[in-house]
Order: structure tokens, then sequence, then C-alpha cells
């Protein structure tokens, strides 16, 4: 039943409708990513960093897709707008930066890590997340599901909503591994490529922005009547997810371009310190 008013931050944080499905998933994911990170306490240990952001990954995700974010959705276009963002630029980012594969390969039996590692080697899977292949996949999903039919029949089909948002989050997840991640994968940009690689996506989604700022007629004719059930034009809804696609997107993945270009400047200082030391210690 569509609410009579717009939904507040409050209803937004607080509408939970927990799938059972997708808790028992993340329960999975946190005790064997949990299970992990105890086994490798053994050792070097593993860092609190790495398992907090693959934490908040777990949570982002399950907010995107069970909070009022998802409630909402099929209501208000900038509520399905926020949601996908939250899969592809926080839950994906997180989940990468927490390094899951790379903690697997140290924690798991050895026949476990063997086979693993066979399946990263493969041509598949270098094929898979090599740079060119995620920055295609990431882009294209996203102008096809936004600017094709695709978006309207997610909307009248739970199915093809739920296959929507696991292919965003998939996307995302391979999108971010040659820029966050340190899985042993066959191709990874250095830290020139990385910052570039991040702004050239920017273009494409900003493109969505405009075309749905500034589209004269709806889109989406599915949010017609639950727009104006809650009083809210469907067509100011969605020049208002348009400027959300365009600005938000495009602010968080610079923010996170500028994190990578400074956490490269860091490190070539601490290298440049390091070979001075050298330097002095050898004369």
């Amino acid at each position: 039943m569509t609410p009579a008013h717009p939904p507040s931050l409050a209803d937004l944080a607080t509408h939970w409708q927990l799938d059972p499905g997708l808790a028992l998933l993340a329960l999975a994911a946190l005790a064997l990513y949990g299970w992990g990170v105890r086994r490798a306490g053994r050792g070097r240990g593993w860092p609190w960093t790495r398992a907090a952001a693959f934490a908040a990954g777990v949570a982002a995700a399950l907010a995107a897709l069970c909070s009022g974010l998802d409630g909402y959705a099929t209501e208000l276009l900038s509520i399905h707008m926020a949601q996908h963002l939250a899969l592809t630029l926080v839950a994906a980012p997180l989940l990468v930066a927490g390094a899951p594969l790379a903690l697997a390969l140290r924690t798991l039996p050895r026949g476990g890590r063997q086979a693993l590692a066979r399946l990263l080697r493969s041509r598949v899977v270098a094929l898979l997340t090599h740079p060119l292949s995620t920055w295609t996949l990431f882009v294209g999903v996203i102008l096809a599901s936004h600017l094709t039919g695709l978006y309207e029949a997610a909307l009248r089909h739970p199915a093809v909503h739920a296959g929507e948002h696991l292919l965003f989050l998939a996307t995302g997840i391979l999108f971010w591994l040659p820029v966050l991640g340190i899985e042993p994968i066959r191709h990874r940009p250095g830290w020139v490529g990385r910052t570039l690689y991040l702004l050239l996506a920017m273009p494409a989604m900003g493109f969505v922005g405009v075309v749905l700022s500034i589209s004269a007629h709806v889109r989406y004719p599915s949010y017609v009547a639950p727009a104006r059930a809650m009083g809210v034009s469907a067509l100011g809804d969605q020049h208002a997810a348009g400027a959300l696609m365009w600005a938000g997107g495009s602010i968080l993945a610079a923010a996170l371009t500028a994190w990578i270009s400074w956490s490269w400047l860091v490190r070539e200082e601490a290298r440049a310190v390091a070979r001075e030391a050298y330097v002095d210690g050898a004369r």
C-alpha cells in the first residue's frame, strides 16, 4: 500500500523488512569471515580495518536491500536511485576493501587454498577481472538498466527486480576489485591508471543523471500512480533522482579518487624516506 506522504529519513531508517534468505546469507558471510580472521590471528594477524570494512559492507548491502530504501524503491525513483548508489558505491567498495579472497588464501586448509588459487589464475577469471572488462561491465549495466526497458520491467516483476540488484552488487564488486582489492588478480593498474579508471566511469553516471534531469516526460510509468498518491510529482521526483545520480555519484566517486591519489602520494613519500634512510645508512 502506497503511503500518504513521501518518506522521511526516519522512515527510510526504520522501515525494515528483513528477508530471511538475505539475513542468513549475511550471517554466513560474517561467520566465515570471522572464522578466517580468527585463524589468521594465530600467525601474522589480519588488519582490523579490513575486517571492519567487510562488516560495514555487509551491513550496507543489507540496509540497501531490506531497509526503507527497498521498501520505498518502487514508490519513488529518487529512493530507488539512492538504493542503487548504496549498492554500487558504498556496499561494493567496502566488501572489496575487506579482501575476503586474500583472507581465504591465507586461512583455508591446503586443498582449499590450492583450488582457490587455481581458480584465480584461470583465464576466465583473468578476463573477468581485467580492468577493461570490469569497467565495461559496470558502465554497461548502469546505462542499460536505466536507459532501456529493463528498469520498468524490474518495477513490474519482483524476480527481475531482485536480479537487477544482484547485477548491481556483482558488477560493483568487480568494478572496485582492480582499484581497492589486494586479491591476487592478474591485472591491476598502477595508481595513475586507477585514478583514470574511476574518472572515466563518472561521465556514464553523469549521463544517466542528465537524461533523467532534463527529460520532459516520465521515463518509468510505474512511478506515476504511487507518486500521485503521495502528492508528489513523478516528473519532479525523476529530476531529483537524476540530480542524485549526477551529483551524488560523481561526488562520492571523486572522493574515492582523491583518497586513492592521496594514498599513492603517502606511499611514494614513505618509499622516498626509506630510500633516503638506506642511502644515509650505506655512507
